[in-house]
């Protein structure tokens, strides 16, 4: 593969500790080396033709980082209340654009870890190539169908030398769609 080809892939990611296993996908598009996927992923892909497997191994500092005790804090009960809310543990929460997860209420205190859930981890991924994208009108549609999440959409498109015509589905925003395909370079 080289750098910008668009792809289909097979994946299965998995902590290491615990081989457990957190995602999957039997036919996940992306475009190599636009930074889709962590480095490591794309690096491996790059390598890689349609058809091969390879396993990849990605420490924390490649992944989500280490586990910071300073991103676990302390947040007075009183704050929820205000809010309405009642945490319990196990909850997740969002505070300032940050996603936290509630580890205990106790004392008029909510201790909430806002590290994310895969830091501290080693991730193993299984990837296979199963198909390059080759056409520029199996791109724009690969595209589209990414951003709206319509894989199933029926969307023609059609290219006339500097003109491309696409049918789009009436559910479909294509004034978003504009500024994807605009932006994307196609």
């Amino acid at each position: 593969m080289q750098k910008n080809d668009f792809i289909r892939i097979k994946y299965t990611a998995k902590i290491k500790e615990g081989d457990i296993q957190f995602d999957n996908s039997d036919n996940m598009p992306l475009v190599v080396g636009a930074n889709w996927v962590m480095k490591p992923i794309d690096d491996a892909l790059l390598s890689m033709n349609v058809s091969e497997k390879k396993t990849v191994e990605i420490p924390p500092g490649e992944a989500y980082g280490p586990r910071s005790d300073k991103m676990v804090k302390t947040i007075p009960l009183a704050e929820f209340k205000k809010h309405g809310q009642k945490p319990v543990p196990g909850m997740v929460m969002n505070m300032d654009g940050k996603a936290g997860k509630i580890l205990s209420v106790s004392g008029g205190r909510v201790r909430v870890d806002f590290n994310h859930p895969l830091a501290g981890k080693t991730l193993i991924y299984n990837i296979e190539i199963k198909k390059k994208i080759e056409t520029p009108e199996e791109k724009i549609k690969t595209l589209i169908n990414l951003y709206t999440q319509t894989d199933k959409a029926k969307i023609n498109v059609v290219i006339k030398e500097e003109e491309v015509d696409i049918d789009i589905p009436p559910l479909i925003n294509s004034s978003y769609l504009l500024l994807i395909i605009s932006t994307s370079g196609y």
